[in-house]
């Protein structure tokens, strides 16, 4: 019995001693990686395919004598509306500081050809924060024109968040090896953001406000590549009311570096759900030029 504890002790202080070597090894190509990403990233193009399924809610505010709030109610319709919407997506860098942003043109939402003023460039209403989030709110469109039904995402560079300068701002922790994508064996590690201006950025109306994110990346066993990163954020908009995200983005490799293959992003209001989106994305090519 004493020589089964032992062992028992001795496989437990094995293993804690072994998980600071995989975490650093997995932080070091997470660096790798998003350097790379940062390198062939611009002036890449695919066609992005959006199904999207949600509902808008009626908000009512209960103000006080000095016009404070006092209260919030929402409420959220029973139906969901639902839109197929396909886009030409580029990345690419643009502003004053040339930092990239997601590049959208609308080319069919519900099997309808856009034309004329409806044929925009979009960058989504939510995504990393950027040194230049200036330039991300003047890519912003109201999507609500084109009857899309609440937010939306702009999470294919979400990899960026984590080179090498930035990865102070995280706590990391080793989720375990017993996980797979498909038949591909995967490294997992949990991330916190505890500290730094990074971070998921959400715009209201003239107003902008960063989360910081919690999540786990998904590393191929056999090389260290970043192929999954999950995010998840809370923000209480009342004393009843929560807004909970909940974001996956898948990778893949390519002749042209590592791309996004799919993001899928859901919101929610407390427990109920008010949009999901679901995005893909063609074959990856590199254009010569990319307008703003």
């Amino acid at each position: 019995m004493r020589n089964g504890a032992s062992a028992l002790l001795f496989l437990a202080v094995a293993l804690e001693a072994q998980a600071p070597n995989d975490l650093n090894e997995c932080l070091d190509a997470l660096a790798r990686s998003a350097a790379n990403f940062a390198a062939s990233a611009p002036g890449l193009m695919a066609e992005e395919t959006l199904d999207q399924r949600g509902r808008r809610g009626f908000i009512e505010i209960l103000k006080g004598k000095k016009d404070e709030v006092k209260d919030l109610d929402f409420t959220l319709p029973e139906d969901f509306r639902s839109h197929h919407v396909i886009s030409n997506y580029g990345l690419a860098e643009i502003g004053d500081a040339r930092v990239l942003h997601e590049i959208r043109t609308i080319v069919t939402m519900d099997g309808q050809t856009l034309s004329g003023a409806d044929e925009v460039r979009h960058a989504l209403t939510m995504g990393p924060q950027s040194a230049d989030d200036e330039t991300k709110r003047r890519l912003l469109e109201n999507l609500e024109h084109n009857q899309l039904e609440g937010a939306v995402t702009d999470f294919g560079q979400v990899l960026l968040l984590f080179a090498k300068r930035h990865q102070s701002d995280y706590r990391f922790s080793v989720a375990g090896r017993q996980q797979r994508i498909g038949d591909e064996p995967v490294v997992v590690i949990r991330y916190r953001q505890v500290s730094g201006a990074q971070g998921l950025t959400f715009f209201k109306e003239r107003t902008e406000e960063h989360e910081p994110a919690a999540g786990q990346i998904w590393f191929r066993l056999r090389d260290l590549v970043p192929i999954r990163i999950t995010f998840n954020t809370e923000e209480f908009v009342s004393k009843k009311f929560r807004v909970r995200t909940e974001a996956t983005v898948d990778y893949a490799s390519s002749p042209v570096g590592l791309v996004p293959a799919s993001v899928t992003h859901k919101q929610f209001l407390n427990s109920a759900l008010m949009v999901e989106n679901d995005l893909r994305y063609g074959e990856f090519h590199r254009a010569d030029a990319m307008l703003p």
